[in-house]
């Protein structure tokens, strides 16, 4: 954001940005399940490969079975929270449907290690997928760390159906190896959840530099607008019609250039204040803008030289067409106290026409529309005079 002398600072973090910060977490752990979603499959595999070598490998389809089930209904549900951070809408109710599915996650994890801990001494391979299985838990933990909430439903999925498990099949077994396993999860659990924080923080560094680049352009746009447009009006000013080559885009061999000047400006702003004097200017542009989209075609533009000074450049080559537009425009700015709340007389304007031939300098024309104006002014004031040479 922007202070008050121009320069920009590290944006506020209102609601929108936490907001922002966290579906930018979320759009994170969603990256690292895309990824990760092959070596899950490939994990499965190789269990469901190293169980065929068991004594008893029956005693893993089922909770073969499970798993497949929970990895499918876990990356389905991921995608359709994906589909809701990329559309932009509420991801409530998909956090939702993925808790339920990582809860029953954890529940097959736990299946899978079961069959595992049972006389894992007298066939060593049931060691190798115990080790592959409590990998799993850990790298999901991992994974889903910064979805707080998830990853203790995952959890709580995994330690209650083991200590279940573990009670109904393992008798004497429970206490070494549901406390070893509790203790292996939350070792793991703590170091996914401070490497989770500095997700966080990267997310937020990440909303913050977009913040700040959206700052610097909408600075840099203002910029570039302000070196070309009048601050007040709107309209192109001085430097643009001398040194960006506004006329240049003339589709006809031969224009006009109307240079307009408020009549008696100085006694608006001395009777009425400068405020009713900037009302005047923004409305006097605004008429001259209206007046020219309504034209038509053509290499139409208006600008604000300085004070009461503005031209209008007519891409017209016909005299009389260019008069009466003038004409026109002198009407509707003698009517303008009726806008801004003056007595009837307070405004009007003098306009001076002058060709702009093609190849032309811009100071040769406006040279030619002073005169004219110039004429304006010596002849009463509200009124439209023309040069035509």
């Amino acid at each position: 954001m922007k202070t008050a002398t121009g320069f920009i600072v590290a944006p506020e973090r209102d609601a929108d940005w936490l907001r922002e910060s966290w579906r930018e977490t979320v759009r994170s752990v969603l990256i690292t399940e895309q990824r990760a979603f092959s070596a899950n499959v490939l994990g499965v595999v190789a269990i469901a490969v190293a169980a065929l070598f068991l004594a008893n490998p029956a005693a893993y389809v089922l909770p073969l079975v499970m798993r497949v089930l929970a990895l499918v209904g876990a990356h389905i549900s991921y995608n359709h929270l994906r589909r809701r951070i990329d559309s932009g809408h509420s991801l409530d109710p998909a956090l939702r449907i993925l808790t339920i599915m990582l809860f029953f996650g954890g529940m097959s994890w736990a299946y899978l290690l079961l069959p595992s801990l049972a006389q894992p001494l007298e066939e060593p391979l049931r060691l190798v997928i115990a080790a592959g299985t409590i990998t799993g838990v850990g790298l999901i933990v991992t994974m889903t760390a910064p979805l707080r909430k998830q990853t203790f439903a995952f959890m709580l999925g995994f330690l209650l159906t083991l200590f279940v498990g573990l009670y109904l099949f393992a008798g004497d077994a429970l206490m070494p190896y549901g406390f070893g396993t509790t203790a292996l999860v939350i070792g793991v659990s703590m170091f996914a959840f401070a490497s989770a924080q500095q997700r966080s923080v990267s997310a937020d560094m990440l909303v913050e530099n977009r913040r700040l680049n959206e700052d610097l352009a909408e600075a840099l746009a203002q910029a570039e607008f302000l070196a070309k447009h009048d601050p007040l009006t709107g309209l192109y000013n001085r430097r643009a019609l001398f040194e960006y080559g506004l006329v240049d885009g003339q589709t006809q061999e031969t224009a006009h250039l109307l240079l307009i000047d408020l009549d008696h400006f100085k006694k608006i702003n001395d009777s009425y204040g400068h405020d009713m004097g900037d009302k005047a200017l923004v409305e006097a542009s605004k008429l001259m803008r209206d007046a020219l989209r309504s034209y038509g075609e053509g290499h139409h533009f208006a600008a604000r030289l300085g004070g009461e000074e503005f031209c209008v450049f007519l891409d017209e080559p016909d005299a009389n067409s260019a008069l009466v537009f003038a004409e026109d425009l002198r009407e509707g700015l003698s009517m303008l106290h009726e806008v801004i709340g003056l007595p009837s007389g307070a405004t009007s304007a003098s306009i001076g026409i002058g060709p702009h031939r093609r190849g032309s300098t811009i100071d040769e024309s406006l040279r030619l529309a002073d005169a004219a104006m110039y004429d304006a002014k010596t002849d009463g004031r509200n009124r439209v005079r023309q040069v035509d040479r």
